[in-house]
């Protein structure tokens, strides 16, 4: 499996801003499939700016077809009238296609990610999940709240990254 930015694969970024929007769309009421497209085809990178941190990789198979796509994100992924602020930066936008689901893209994306953020010199990561715990904690993460997103329970969990 190669990882490429995602920005490089335009063509990709539809179907997958697509899936998703089908995903998520209903946590957060200004998601749409525009926002997720653009977020997609315009990685970003300030070391003074967390919040404007936005950097995006697609899974690809040998044969350089996205299978999935994932996120590091500096902050947006908790409502911002939540009660307790939790800073990034996040895990984000995982989704697998279809296709592809169940051969362990997830997780490598997940490893990916997480190495990335490592790179860059974070301590930790967050992400929040609305059903897949078990996923998340069989992988070293640990559950660190529960939230509402757009009145859904939604849980935020986190790693620790090893230097």
């Amino acid at each position: 499996m190669q990882f490429i930015p995602s920005a490089a694969l335009p063509d990709a970024a539809q179907h997958f801003a697509e899936l998703q929007n089908l995903e998520w769309g209903h946590l957060y009421p200004d998601a749409s499939v525009e926002r997720s497209r653009f977020d997609l085809l315009n990685n970003r990178n300030s070391e003074s700016d967390l919040a404007a941190l936005r950097l995006a990789w697609f899974a690809c198979n040998d044969d350089g077809e996205p299978l999935g796509v994932a996120m590091l994100v500096g902050d947006g992924e908790v409502e911002p009238g939540d009660e307790l602020e939790l800073s990034g930066p996040w895990f984000a936008g995982l989704v697998v296609d279809p296709a592809f689901r169940r051969q362990g893209v997830g997780a490598a994306l997940l490893d990916f990610v997480a190495e990335q953020g490592r790179s860059l010199g974070f301590q930790r990561l967050r992400l929040v999940t609305e059903h897949k715990t078990t996923f998340y904690e069989q992988r070293g993460w640990t559950i660190e709240r529960e939230v509402t997103l757009n009145s859904v329970p939604n849980t935020v969990m986190f790693i620790t990254l090893k230097s």
